[in-house]
């Protein structure tokens, strides 16, 4: 007997086969780039880790067997169902350019409270004469960053990569005479 479960809001899915006293896992998600997924299979009492998707011919796919004691004595036998989790994502692993640095809690060097709310992590930094620079990374399907100064971003290729680029004084003020 064969069953089939939806993942990842219907765009991929999981199917488990039992056969003898193992169940055959298999599961496919489109490949989109943003990291690595793990996939689970789900029952009445628990779940079971099946293991990482891994790239290949262009979606992500994972096989998996396991006995079906093993699933049961982890709550996932009978399955109900299957999640699939992002596991670590690659934005966080991106390479930094040189010269600047990551800085997780870019409000901190905001002079203004406005902004420091604004400025959310991670972002880069990098030191200059006259201040620092910040850059986000420039994504299309993410929000904008530091909205309040949004008609004053300067987009900028950095090491073959678009960030969004402000320029501010030593205390955290932006440096608008930069800007214009």
């Amino acid at each position: 007997m064969e069953r089939r479960f939806s993942l990842w809001e219907g765009r991929g899915w999981l199917t488990v086969r039992e056969e003898k006293n193992r169940a055959v896992c298999a599961a496919q998600l489109p490949n989109d780039g943003k990291g690595l997924y793990k996939c689970w299979l789900t029952g009445g009492g628990g779940k079971a880790l099946l293991g990482t998707f891994v790239p290949q011919g262009g979606v992500l796919r994972l096989e998996r067997t396991l006995t079906i004691s093993e699933l049961e004595r982890q709550g996932a036998w009978p399955p109900e169902g299957g999640q699939a989790v992002l596991a670590f994502s690659f934005d966080g692993a991106e390479k930094i350019p040189a010269g600047w640095r990551r800085e997780d809690n870019p409000g901190r060097l905001m002079g203004e409270p406005l902004l420091a709310a604004a400025a959310k992590g991670p972002a880069l930094i990098c030191r200059d004469e006259r201040g620092f620079l910040m850059a986000y990374l420039y994504r299309k399907d993410r929000p904008f960053p530091l909205t309040p100064l949004f008609c004053f971003a300067r987009l900028e290729t950095l090491e073959g990569r678009d960030y969004l680029c402000f320029p501010f004084r030593p205390g955290g003020c932006p440096r608008l005479d930069d800007l214009l």
